[in-house]
């Protein structure tokens, strides 16, 4: 409440406990039977790469440290190797080692680094002495499934298939394992890749896979440590990765007092240095964007000066939310699926939804034409479509999410064309809206949701 107000205080907890049980975990531990039979598949795989499982390790607590090797050494996928970089001190150091050299396995290789030289550089090490054809990124803390190398080299194989290529990152859902172990929660299912999401938050995270030599092309980067991921994974999209995604869950991502995953009030430092990589990223793509901080810390917002359309040529129309009112209301429309079912509807105004992804920018499947704005090649077929001219003619009500915030002053470019003074039933609009981004979509252009841009409707 500190951060960001009583009144933003109320409505964060109301609502955490409106989409708590949209929050837990379906994951549930395979059976004898199950491993049994995975690893048969494992066996029977057209291509077994040697997968590189890395770790930076230290000071991590020795039970959880242990059980993280573990779940590495029980993969039924077994062409692995883990490396252990230590940077722990070493009268802490000597425990750890006995502990990887008590599974008497040669796939784990164990380093001890003269210095602690931050999560960055210890990565470094780690990533210099893989022989893997895959990189698997691992916490000293974390578990991975016992399938998930099994599932990473199945979607390496069928998207080599279906594509003829061979994925460059490929990255899984996930969840959050209680700090004593006996609990899943917090399943994150992500979408299928969306450069635009990857804007405002690094939705990868866990579990990320990048092929060896492009990832020991990027390496990781001091700077940004605490976010030195985020930092690697825009710079792989600009490097033209291929990203490709597993809708499974394959890391448990443990809570624990110090870890990210619990404590976010005392790790500003790294989402300091996601706002960082983010502005390098808008600065090596030619965008005149500020980023900013949400009131959701790790989440961010694009804002472009100027006319966004005009510096993101790809992008064919923008769509904000439509609200029954503004502060109070609830979300009636914006950003929809293929069908025209808007993807957020019934959500109250002030909430941000599963993982916050209602107020963030993101790539959209169809927008809603009540709140828009379309690029100037677009104008004649709105007319088309419509049978209205197209014009900009209003400003919409912004609200900012930015923290100490409430409205802004809209910026040049912002306005919008809005349905309110004309005399359509909502079927039509629908259909019109479906129309209208089909037509955008197949000329090659894409969509983009941008929240913070929205008109109300009674």
């Amino acid at each position: 409440m500190k951060r960001n107000g009583v009144r933003q205080g109320i409505t964060e907890i109301a609502e955490s406990f409106s989409i708590r049980k949209l929050r837990g975990s379906d994951y549930r531990v395979p059976t004898e039977f199950e491993l049994a039979r995975m690893k048969k598949l494992s066996r029977e795989l057209s291509y077994c790469p040697l997968i590189s499982v890395i770790v930076p390790v230290y000071m991590p607590d020795s039970v959880h440290y242990r059980l993280m090797i573990e779940s590495v050494a029980e993969q039924s996928y077994d062409n692995l190797e883990l490396i252990l970089a230590d940077a722990s001190p070493d009268e802490d150091a000597s425990g750890f080692r006995m502990i990887a050299d008590s599974f008497e396995d040669a796939r784990i290789k164990y380093l001890k680094m003269e210095e602690n030289g931050g999560i960055s550089a210890n990565t470094n090490v780690a990533l210099e002495a893989a022989k893997g054809e895959y990189i698997v990124l691992l916490d000293h803390d974390d578990e991975l499934t016992p399938d998930a190398l099994l599932r990473v080299v199945e979607k390496i194989i069928s998207f080599k298939k279906d594509s003829g290529k061979l994925p460059d990152v490929i990255y899984s859902d996930e969840d959050k394992l209680t700090t004593s172990g006996d609990e899943y929660t917090e399943r994150n299912s992500k979408p299928d890749f969306d450069h635009n999401l990857l804007l405002c938050c690094n939705y990868i995270c866990h579990l990320t896979v990048v092929r060896a030599d492009l990832l020991k092309k990027l390496g990781f980067r001091s700077e940004f440590d605490g976010s030195q991921d985020y930092d690697m994974l825009l710079r792989a999209y600009r490097e033209g990765a291929v990203f490709c995604h597993i809708p499974q869950v394959l890391y448990h991502w443990r809570i624990t007092p110090v870890s990210t995953s619990s404590n976010t009030s005392g790790k500003s430092y790294a989402y300091d240095a996601g706002k960082r990589a983010l502005e390098e990223h808008a600065s090596a793509l030619g965008w005149d964007a500020e980023i900013y901080n949400l009131r959701n810390v790790g989440y961010y917002e694009f804002r472009y000066s100027g006319d966004l359309l005009k510096k993101r040529q790809q992008v064919g129309a923008v769509g904000g939310r439509v609200v029954s009112n503004a502060h109070r209301g609830k979300i009636l429309g914006g950003i929809m699926d293929r069908e025209g079912n808007p993807i957020y509807a019934g959500l109250p105004s002030g909430y941000t939804g599963y993982f916050h992804r209602a107020a963030l920018q993101q790539s959209a499947p169809v927008l809603d034409i009540r709140c828009i704005r379309i690029s100037e090649r677009f104008y004649n077929d709105f007319y088309r479509i419509t049978g209205i001219k197209y014009s900009e003619h209003r400003t919409p009500g912004i609200i900012s999410l930015r923290p100490h915030e409430i409205t802004r002053a809209p910026q040049d470019g912002e306005k919008v064309f809005d349905f309110k003074s004309k005399e359509f039933t909502e079927d039509e609009i629908l259909k019109m809206s479906l129309e209208l981004s089909k037509m955008i979509c197949d000329a090659g252009y894409e969509l983009l949701y941008y929240p913070t841009w929205q008109v109300t409707w009674k």
